[in-house]
């Protein structure tokens, strides 16, 4: 199951002098070539997903889509959930499967945007998922000079510092600023040097549009650890659609994709080699943390108790451990063979093996564990499995 830990991936990248490509899954169909890329080349890759659809179903069904994709994956693949806006949205990614969450900018001040970064991260790292900061703001500005507010996004090497250390954020966009002398434009690879020099932590490139490899080179050698691949994949099949439209004007919509995937992977390829990501799978795969959900399993018997009070243990059970951070679902069930010490269960499914902690200190577990099954229940085990593949076989991976 080649999907790693996030924070892992991104380190082995910042220490190691290259940049892993992230793209936007704008269109569930451009998933194929993203990882048809990432596969020919053996490169390590992200795949970043934004809840931009008002159908929240959209949003879950492509998620799904994404991670079974990953786990079929021969090279390491990571799953961002990109536009997280408050800790409701970026625990909703979690909970699908993300592996990785953005704390998206607002137009706010930046007092508020630091507060809101830092709740994200909070739960985030509840669920031992990393977070990747913007730090973008509203500067109100000086009203006596009738400067209107305006947007900050060039911060400097000290307010980079002031907000990761403010926040929490693992990793932490940069925009690449540019700045006039003697009449012409050029970036300020200077302020990128002191944010790497005063920070220490991946650096992530929002978009690599008008970038010359060269360019991508440099910024790799300052730090940039993640680069953002936004445009390409869909830009790319719009301009092969309009000329499939152009040479057939009644191609069916079999005809009209034709070939697209392979097309938009060629173009994804080269990006990856020149960002010094190919030939990186293996060693990403053998120095990072495998992405697991964790089982954790109880199973109980309760002799005591009608099956109308069971059904409504069960139910609370269901309903109390599902809103706990990092967990993805809760199962109640009762065993086929009643010749079985322990009849029923509860099966919760946590994001991975940091939630354990964070979900057996939460105080919906502690009560509902406490004050509703510990009186009813003669004897209980619980355990704590790890889900090796998508067949999911069970490990043990720790009994309290």
């Amino acid at each position: 199951m080649p999907l790693v830990d996030m924070k892992d991936m991104l380190a082995h990248a910042y220490q190691n002098g290259y940049a892993v490509g992230a793209f936007d899954l704008t269109e569930p169909d451009f998933l194929p070539a993203v990882l048809a890329a990432a596969e020919s080349a053996r490169a390590p890759v992200i795949v970043r997903v934004a809840e931009s659809r008002p159908q929240g179903s959209v949003f879950a069904w492509v998620m799904a889509a994404v991670e079974a994709a990953a786990a079929r994956a021969t090279v390491p693949v990571a799953i961002q959930c990109d536009q997280g806006t408050d800790a409701d949205s970026v625990l909703r990614g979690i909970g699908l499967g993300a592996n990785g969450v953005v704390a998206s900018a607002l137009q706010e001040s930046l007092f508020r945007h630091i507060d809101r970064t830092r709740a994200i991260v909070d739960v985030a790292h509840a669920c031992g998922v990393p977070v990747e900061g913007e730090l973008v703001y509203v500067s109100d500005g000086d009203a006596t000079e009738g400067r209107a507010s305006r947007p900050i996004e060039y911060a400097t090497a000290a307010e980079a510092k002031g907000f990761v250390e403010r926040t929490g954020v693992d990793f932490l966009a940069v925009s690449m600023a540019l700045v006039r002398a003697r009449g012409k434009s050029r970036f300020d690879w200077g302020r990128l040097r002191e944010i790497n020099a005063a920070l220490k932590i991946p650096l992530a490139i929002p978009g690599e549009a008008g970038l010359s490899d060269e360019q991508c080179h440099r910024l790799i050698m300052l730090g940039a650890a993640k680069i953002s691949c936004s445009m390409a994949p869909d830009s790319l099949a719009g301009e092969r659609l309009r000329a499939t439209v152009r040479r057939d004007r009644h191609a069916p919509y079999s005809a009209l994709k034709e070939d697209l995937h392979e097309m938009i992977a060629a173009q994804l390829e080269p990006r990856m080699r020149a960002w010094g990501s190919a030939g990186r799978a293996a060693e990403v795969l053998d120095r990072c943390r495998p992405w697991t959900n964790i089982m954790h399993v109880i199973v109980y018997d309760t002799p005591r108790l009608d099956a109308p009070a069971l059904r409504a243990l069960m139910a609370d059970g269901q309903r109390l451990l599902s809103g706990i951070p990092g967990v993805r679902s809760v199962q109640a069930g009762s065993i086929a063979d009643e010749g079985s010490r322990y009849r029923h269960c509860l099966l919760t499914r946590l994001v991975s093996v940091p939630a354990i902690d964070a979900f057996r200190r939460h105080p919906a577990y502690t009560g509902f564990m406490d004050r509703r099954l510990a009186p009813v229940a003669s004897d209980r085990i619980e355990g704590d499995y790890r889900m090796i593949d998508a067949c999911r076989e069970i490990a043990p991976l720790a009994l309290p």
